[in-house]
């Protein structure tokens, strides 16, 4: 356990990552709930003190966005919540029967979209206040209440001092390497279709495709972390007109268009593998087929490799090279397409037509990414 101890605490000190996020969670927790601590001692509300560190650790988030939106939702529902038992325990005192009633209501009111994950501190607060004998003090509901504001101030400062840096470099990252992991399946996938039935590895390309699936959330949840440090952050404010939030939303949709492309790969590779199996409705494909489709799956790949090496999703207009191989990857498929189709009879024609066409339609969603990049240009 120290082993492990230590080699994170090494991680985090010599480069980014997740270690070294979490150490940063770390520290602030301690700094925000210590500095609650202090201030609730401070205003003398020895009864309810607890609440001011305990809301202070619940509220505090990598970014500022994010501590702003929970501590908000925090507080709406412990006011709720006191509230509640408020007026329970200010008229009929703490029954088994007011107690009951009491939460029960406060469950139901904590199922409100409005609270989001924090909807079950509302019948935690009620049934604490309630049952502790807070609920028939107003005094004491009102320290508590302070108490949590305490809490969630603390946070908020903590978080806005320690505002975390904005890197759209991870996010674009995170977009290159899906892509490159595009670019590695359909490398191997047009390896093996130059060797005809006998190089189709369908058992890891199944594997590879179905982890694509993997790659496109770590991607969108990387964009999703820097958009969520760009609202409310105050770095901005020293950035100014160098940091355009623009560029994530261009990332985005660069995921969005991979994602579509990576379907369209797994539509070829469970085609293949539909096809080959015994009893299949459709013939398996030829292996003269299977050699003429390879190039066309190799472009793919080349197509794949040139938006992770030109940095496309970063660029603020697409690069002519990459336009260029698409334009001419989409005339070599219709090529393709007029070819085969008068070289392969009526039984065969489905198969071959419904892989070209998955192949085709990788080139566009390429092409739209493209057009994505050029439609958010602020020139």
């Amino acid at each position: 356990m120290f082993e492990g101890l230590r080699n994170g605490i090494r991680r985090a000190r010599q480069r980014r990552g997740f270690e070294r996020e979490t150490a940063v969670i770390i520290v602030k927790c301690t700094i925000a709930a210590t500095v609650a601590w202090v201030v609730g001692t401070l205003l003398g509300a020895s009864s309810q003190i607890g609440f001011a560190p305990f809301t202070a650790l619940l509220v505090v988030r990598p970014s500022v966005y994010g501590s702003v939106l929970q501590s908000g939702r925090y507080v709406a529902a412990v006011f709720a919540g006191a509230l509640l038992a408020g007026l329970t325990g200010l008229t009929v005192g703490a029954q088994v029967w007011s107690f009951t009633v009491l939460l029960l209501i406060a469950l139901i009111a904590g199922q409100a979209r409005f609270f989001g994950g924090q909807g079950t501190q509302l019948p935690v607060v009620a049934a604490f206040a309630l049952a502790g004998g807070t609920a028939e003090s107003a005094s004491d509901l009102g320290y508590l209440l302070l108490m949590v504001c305490v809490g969630a101030a603390s946070a908020l400062v903590t978080n806005t001092v320690m505002a975390p840096v904005i890197r759209f470099r991870d996010a674009e990252n995170a977009v290159r390497d899906l892509a490159d992991g595009l670019r590695s399946l359909t490398g191997e996938m047009a390896q093996g279709l130059r060797q005809g039935g006998e190089g189709l590895d369908l058992d890891h390309w199944i594997r590879a495709s179905d982890g694509l699936d993997g790659s496109v959330s770590n991607a969108q949840e990387a964009v999703q972390r820097q958009e969520d440090r760009t609202r409310l952050n105050p770095r901005k404010l020293v950035a100014g007109a160098r940091m355009d939030t623009r560029a994530l939303q261009t990332y985005g949709e660069w995921i969005s268009a991979l994602s579509r492309a990576s379907r369209h790969v797994q539509s070829i590779v469970r085609t293949l593998r539909t096809t080959t199996r015994r009893g299949a409705r459709f013939p398996e494909p030829d292996d003269a087929f299977l050699r003429e489709f390879a190039p066309l799956v190799e472009r793919v790949s080349d197509v794949f490799q040139t938006v992770h090496d030109s940095e496309e999703p970063g660029r603020a207009t697409a690069s002519g090279d990459l336009r260029e191989k698409v334009d001419e990857a989409l005339r070599k498929v219709d090529e393709e397409r007029d070819a085969l189709r008068d070289r392969w009879d009526d039984r065969n024609w489905p198969v071959y037509s419904a892989l070209i066409t998955d192949v085709e339609r990788i080139f566009e969603e390429i092409h739209q990414g493209q057009e994505n990049t050029e439609r958010h240009d602020p020139g």
